[in-house]
């Protein structure tokens, strides 16, 4: 009985420093941090912060006991990139051909928001262009000068015309 009451002990001495790294309402400077920065090994498209596996659980435990040793935030998450490879990360690093993915949405906005900078100038270019002959058109008229015998030009057009008509009876 003696061995049996000694593990019970054990046990509850376990427990107890489990439950109390599970109850620290007060998680280290980074544990917090990189449980909501880093993904699930176990819940995939989520956050380990997020992530409702117990296994996630462990591995925010085990990021508080690294914490409580003294490991930093770097040496802690090179761990974890050891162990569940780069994955584990929540965004492509910014590097080589996965650059791309931080680039392209910039140019894309930049070129975009070009495009409508310059199609809103060409209209409202437009518009100014309008409002300036209609303004034009409401200003005071100055004498117009009388246009070239209009009036003989018509005549010999309906004189030919009638020619014609004529000729096809």
């Amino acid at each position: 009985m003696r061995v049996g009451s000694l593990s019970l002990v054990h046990l509850a001495a376990s427990l107890a420093a489990i439950a109390g790294l599970v109850g620290c309402a007060e998680e280290g400077p980074y544990t917090a941090d990189l449980a909501a920065e880093m993904m699930s090994p176990y819940c995939p498209g989520r956050t380990i912060a997020s992530c409702p596996s117990p296994q996630a659980g462990e591995l925010i435990q085990w990021i508080q006991v690294q914490e409580a040793a003294g490991a930093s935030k770097e040496e802690v998450v090179e761990m974890l990139v050891e162990r569940f490879g780069e994955d584990i990360y929540g965004a492509p690093p910014a590097e080589g051909a996965t650059l791309f993915a931080y680039v392209l949405p910039v140019a894309g906005f930049l070129g975009g928001g070009g495009v409508v900078v310059v199609a809103l100038r060409r209209l409202v270019g437009a518009r100014g262009r309008e409002d300036d002959l209609e303004d034009e058109d409401l200003a005071p008229s100055r004498p117009a000068a009388a246009p070239a015998a209009p009036q003989a030009d018509e005549d010999e057009l309906a004189r030919l015309v009638d020619e014609e008509l004529a000729n096809r009876r």
